[in-house]
């Protein structure tokens, strides 16, 4: 290769990774049978439909960007009589001063579904059309029609009223803040199919349960995280209504899209000439709404009363956004300028599946770090990366240059917000796929549970565990991943190690918010050194679980200093600190 540049090297690049608007950036390329004095810098920006490319002189193939006014995604290579690199790089420019909550960079999360939890003490109602299981060790299902549409919803009983009586066990991993799936009036077990914004559903105890939930999570410093889904709302909800449920006597233009062409929510909503309506990946009982119509945004967002301020104002701490590559940037914008003016220290952190710095949705390319609008994201690419390790389908190379693509091509404090889950209501659980890993070797399947959570709580984001994963619960696609927490079947030698993951990360700062770089053992070990205030821990994956004492000799070829082994995942993994 004639061209080269390394974007990840200081001796190519200053500074490294994503810069604040006004950075002059300063680049390098190596330059081999070429003419120098021909160079070029070829750069595209990239921001919501725009683009726009310019080329600049690179004499010698050395250039300083001096003109990085305007936030978005940059993307730059070198070029010489036409030879050009075989790959772009990217240049992540956002708006100065976007930072994040100390309080969520240094936080443990525990994500709840609330059916599946707890079924606490305390008054409910009832749903028509429904049906609870006789057990709470029955297997969820969906009872469907010939064309896949839900006949009757399960239910378990899990209720707000548990999730205040269980705060002791959920603080004992020392995790300070709750994430709760939705929780508003709904006809579904999982809620997403939002009836009513502002209030909660009664199966969940109600307003009633909430207030009293928040008023235990105040007592004992617990920070309460929304799921707000705003792509969409419910066909039965009191916007759109298409059974009729919410029509009773009401004024056409308060009832419900579906019933009236005058309804004053008709315009949230595309309805087509043959009387069908755009809905949520075709599903129909998940009417799409337009998020952008004044009266949607004011209703949700922007209003007084919105339903971000009106729960905001009940002393939520942030907001989860459902699909949030589904919702324009215009809109997350505005929802976090109303989260910002409700609470400075709100957060909003958004389900994005890939490299949020750089996804595309609808043809747009998102600002989500470039701009004001999320904090943080669901990190998909964190566990997927790390179970495609554990299964051999990328070595440590492959799977330490993913993490340092996150590393470079986002913002420092969002790469130190990233939510690293041990899973979520979307995808396999942990242990079922540590289980597929080990070809059903279960002892062996905990250890990597075990080495895969300690990777976790020690490497830059934010721990993530969903409910019941600390605990080894199973469960293969949804909704086998939505059981009911086996309180009387817990696996207690998990539980502790997640316990003592959680005091371990709250006890030591370095690994919340200390520097953090890769180190190279071999194809097969995964490694990492975090380092603070004359500390440095080191954290290393074998995925052939060849015990620490490998783990040991294989390090002590690399480090330059004696160690104290800390901890050992079973077989796969070790701690040390460096002396």
């Amino acid at each position: 290769m004639s061209i080269y540049h390394h974007s990840k090297s200081q001796v190519y690049r200053q500074p490294f990774g994503a810069v604040p608007v006004g950075t002059k950036v300063w680049l390098k390329a190596d330059l081999q049978n070429v003419d120098p004095a021909s160079c070029q810098l070829v750069v595209r920006y990239e921001a919501g439909t725009t683009q726009e490319t310019r080329t600049y002189a690179a004499p010698g193939g050395v250039v300083e960007l001096d003109d990085l006014s305007v936030p978005g995604v940059y993307f730059y290579h070198f070029t010489v009589c036409g030879e050009e690199e075989p790959a772009e790089h990217q240049l992540t420019v956002y708006e100065a001063d976007l930072k994040v909550p100390d309080w969520f960079k240094n936080t443990i999360i525990y994500q709840i579904f609330p059916d599946r939890f707890y079924q606490g003490d305390g008054p409910v109602e009832t749903k028509k059309n429904s049906f609870f299981y006789g057990s709470k060790e029955d297997i969820p299902m969906y009872i469907k029609d010939q064309e896949g549409d839900i006949l009757r919803w399960d239910f378990f009983g899990g209720n707000l009223w548990g999730v205040g009586e269980k705060m002791a066990y959920i603080q004992s991993f020392g995790a300070n803040t709750i994430y709760l799936n939705p929780i508003f009036q709904a006809v579904s077990n999982h809620r997403y199919d939002t009836g009513d914004y502002k209030h909660v559903d009664g199966l969940l105890g109600g307003d009633r349960a909430f207030d009293v939930m928040m008023n235990v999570c105040r007592e004992n410093g617990v920070k309460i995280i929304l799921d707000g889904v705003f792509s969409h709302t419910g066909e039965e909800s009191i916007y759109f209504d298409r059974s009729g449920l919410h029509k009773k006597d009401l004024p056409e233009e308060e009832q419900g899209a579906w019933q009236s062409p005058h309804s004053k929510y008709r315009k949230w909503y595309d309805f087509k000439e043959d009387g069908t309506y755009a809905c949520w990946w075709g599903v129909k009982a998940l009417p799409n709404v337009n998020e952008m119509e004044p009266s949607y945004l004011d209703y949700t967002v922007t209003g007084e009363d919105s339903v971000i301020r009106h729960w905001m104002a009940k002393g939520v701490s942030g907001w989860r956004l459902d699909v949030a590559d589904e919702l324009p940037d215009g809109f997350i914008g505005k929802l976090r300028q109303a989260v910002d003016e409700s609470n400075p220290e709100g957060v909003v952190f958004g389900e994005v599946w890939e490299d949020a710095s750089n996804k595309v949705s609808y043809g747009c390319r998102r600002l989500y770090y470039a701009k004001k609008e999320l904090h943080s994201n669901t990190n998909y690419v964190f566990r997927n990366a790390l179970l495609d390790f554990f299964k051999g389908e990328i070595d440590a190379y492959a799977c330490m240059n993913i993490f340092l693509d996150l590393y470079e091509n986002y913002p420092k404090e969002n790469f130190y917000a990233q939510v690293n889950m041990t899973g979520s209501h979307d995808v396999k659980r942990l242990f079922t796929c540590m289980k597929e890993t080990t070809k059903g070797n279960e002892a062996l399947a905990k250890d990597l549970v075990r080495v895969y959570s300690l990777i976790q709580f020690t490497f830059p984001g934010v721990p993530l565990i969903y409910y019941g994963d600390e605990t080894c619960m199973e469960g293969g696609e949804d909704p086998d991943n939505r059981r009911y927490y086996p309180w009387d079947r817990q696996d207690e030698g998990m539980v502790a190690w997640f316990r003592n993951l959680g005091r371990l990360r709250g006890s030591h700062a370095v690994f919340r918010q200390g520097d953090w770089m890769p180190i190279y053992v071999n194809a097969d070990v995964f490694a990492f050194k975090r380092m603070e205030a004359g500390q440095e821990y080191v954290v290393a994956a074998d995925r052939f679980g060849r015990g620490c004492e490998y783990l040991c000799k294989e390090l002590e070829k690399v480090l330059e200093k004696s160690y104290t082994v800390v901890n050992c995942a079973g077989g796969y993994g070790v701690l040390m600190q460096l002396c």
